[in-house]
């Protein structure tokens, strides 16, 4: 059988849709809830998945070639982040494909339009490779990245208990160098950003083995470092859909009430050791009083309505609570928001600076993404000196392409999302006629949205419980 070939990617740029490995994100405006595929069912169960071929299941050349035409029409014909030279290989890899008399399932084809999707150099750019995650078999670990590269286990089943905390080194002799490189071709965006996805590939053989990157598709030796040197390596089997199988997305697995112990998975954090912004995993919009410093701490895990929150509604307490309460500073925590929909934030944000007298505080990380960014950058535009940041940088470049809609392949089953319209929040569309509305209308124009104090969150930190990020914004509050 022939295996996809790795592909190297340089770091990309990255909307109104957005469909992360089961993540349907909304920038613009409408749409499905955030989080309808993201957010982990209550028992952690991965789903049976929908319509369209199974993984394993070969397709006919018939419903290859069927497939491939409708994502070249209905995906590869909107989409406007390829540059020229991006779009003429995309092309050419499509040839290639349907050119190929080989039989291939739905697992090679995924990949295969994923590199193509990622050849874009887009965030928003994608072919959503939930599907196959959610029906391929996975290792009994999970995996998270932290620093630049850094793949830790956070949650193992008891055998591999003693994995807990381990650095990723290999997997069947492959270094992370070179796994890194093939999950970076599968994803557009920064390559921080990329990192996001990367465990779902190295957490599945099936995915492995069909990148040429393992030989068999239902185990791998794994290999380990722990803090104190020592090297494990073990072959893993990987297991199938189950009920207690976790679907969390990576952010989500940084909290412990996330695959909790009677689910059969140990954690590297416990719930009692976890501070304020890792608890509550079922509440995604949140806030507390910080009386010792004056302060309001406002958590954002999604710039849309949550499971039994209206945004509006939320948005309305904080405002009571702000004229109840008249704290001198505000603490906004971004870093668990992978977007939404960013009108429905940016009055509440824009104002923001005027209810507090002093300072207001942005907490940001690599997970920062799509609308998240967006209320970010109206944050900072409307008080750029009493508004800082303050955490590590987000998860995108200020110029990206957005606002498509996801096209479902008839015969494979898999999801492509397209971007179609421009955000620029470095110079606020102004060189651009083709941006979307509500950013053309009421722009963001900002040379940078780095963090004004950089702050990363490491592992040790995380394994200590600590926040480093609310421990710097203490220092400047002391």
């Amino acid at each position: 059988m022939r295996h996809l070939t790795p592909v190297r990617c340089k770091p990309a740029r990255s909307g109104r849709w957005f469909w992360r490995l089961g993540a349907v994100l909304a920038l613009g405006g409408g749409g499905w809830p955030l989080g309808a595929l993201a957010q982990e069912p209550a028992s952690g169960a991965a789903p049976a998945g929908g319509s369209g071929a199974q993984p394993t299941a070969v397709l006919s050349a018939e419903a290859l070639k069927a497939d491939l035409a409708q994502f070249r029409t209905g995906f590869m014909a909107r989409d406007r982040a390829y540059s020229p030279v991006a779009r003429a290989e995309a092309e050419r890899r499509l040839d290639a494909l349907a050119s190929s008399a080989e039989p291939m399932d739905a697992t090679r084809l995924g990949l295969a339009l994923a590199q193509v999707a990622a050849l874009a150099d887009n965030g928003h750019t994608l072919v959503s490779l939930s599907r196959l995650v959610d029906q391929s078999g996975r290792v009994p670990l999970r995996l998270v990245p932290f620093g630049d590269g850094e793949f830790r286990v956070l949650r193992a089943r008891e055998p591999e208990a003693d994995w807990l905390g381990a650095r990723l080194v290999a997997i069947d002799d492959q270094p992370l160098e070179r796994l890194r490189a093939a999950a970076h071709a599968l994803v557009g965006g920064l390559p921080a950003w990329r990192d996001r996805s990367a465990p779902f590939l190295f957490e599945s053989p099936q995915m492995l083995h069909a990148l040429g990157l393992v030989a068999d598709p239902q185990a791998a030796r794994y290999r380990v470092q722990l803090d104190d040197g020592r090297t494990i390596e073990r072959r893993l089997t990987a297991e199938p859909p189950g009920p207690t199988r976790p679907r969390a997305d990576t952010q989500r697995l940084l909290l412990p009430e996330v695959t909790p112990p009677e689910l059969g998975w140990r954690g590297v954090l416990a719930l009692a050791d976890a501070p304020w912004a890792l608890r509550e995993a079922t509440l995604r919009l949140r806030w507390r009083a910080w009386p010792e410093r004056q302060a309001l701490v406002v958590d954002l895990r999604v710039a849309n309505d949550a499971a039994h929150t209206k945004l509006a509604d939320f948005l309305a307490g904080v405002n009571a609570a702000l004229a109840e309460q008249q704290p001198r500073h505000l603490v906004i925590d971004l870093r668990q928001n992978g977007g939404g929909d960013l009108t429905k934030l940016r009055d509440f944000a824009e104002s923001l600076p005027q209810r507090v007298p002093g300072r207001v505080f942005v907490l940001t990380s690599p997970w920062t993404f799509s609308a998240a960014i967006s209320t970010l950058g109206y944050l900072k535009q409307a008080a750029p000196e009493r508004v800082q940041i303050v955490g590590e940088p987000i998860g995108d470049r200020l110029v990206f392409f957005a606002e498509g809609r996801p096209l479902r392949l008839t015969h494979s089953g898999m999801v492509a999302l397209m971007a179609t319209e421009r955000h620029d929040y470095r110079d606020g569309c102004r060189a651009f006629d083709d941006c979307h509305a509500p950013v053309r209308q009421r722009p963001i124009a900002r040379p940078s949205l780095a963090p004004d104090l950089p702050v990363p969150w490491t592992f040790a930190d995380y394994r200590a419980g600590r926040d480093p990020a609310m421990e710097a914004v203490d220092a400047q509050l002391r």
